[in-house]
């Protein structure tokens, strides 16, 4: 990764001091408490700038595994590039949430809430993961507490996308 110095590690330094304290966060009672909401609010005090560098780097080290089953997923993003992906495919490292929830979309707001999107998307696509897909879990940086994202090491195919949705209040 090429990036200037400064951000590198000063996404280095942040990651050292809050990866550890969710770690310790694991523990009961109120010191595991405070720990817990310390470490939740240092994650959100952090610039987007430098989340997305964290999370690249916490990306890039997790193993990849793959799918025990057929999956079916959504992904958040903008109308121009869901225009893009049905034609190309998705590329490599792209985010998708664990798991398709049913029913209709959410709103940009809340969408961009719940996973920590650095803005607001537009559409929703919805995507099926063969059995055997390598993909990276991961909690979503900046996200609600608890919700989960997916990586894929490699470009999801155009014909994996089966369906793009209007987010509410995107509709026009």
């Amino acid at each position: 990764m090429k990036r200037s110095g400064v951000l590198v590690t000063a996404a280095a330094v942040l990651a050292a001091a809050i990866l550890p304290l969710a770690g310790l966060a694991e523990g009961a009672g109120l010191k595991g408490a405070i720990t817990r909401g310390a470490a939740r609010g240092a994650k959100k005090a952090i610039p987007k700038s430098i989340q997305k560098s964290l999370d690249s780097v916490r990306d890039g080290a997790t193993k990849p595994r793959p799918l025990p089953k057929d999956r079916s997923v959504h992904r958040y993003t903008t109308k121009e590039r869901a225009k893009e992906e049905v034609k190309k495919g998705i590329a490599p490292g792209s985010h998708m949430t664990p798991r398709a929830r049913p029913g209709r979309p959410p709103s940009p707001d809340s969408a961009q809430r719940r996973y920590g999107l650095p803005r607001k998307p537009e559409v929703r696509e919805t995507i099926s993961l063969p059995k055997g897909t390598p993909v990276r879990p991961n909690k979503a940086l900046g996200g609600a507490p608890g919700e989960g994202e997916l990586t894929s090491p490699r470009r999801v195919p155009p014909g994996a996308i089966k369906k793009v949705a209007p987010l509410g209040g995107a509709r026009r």
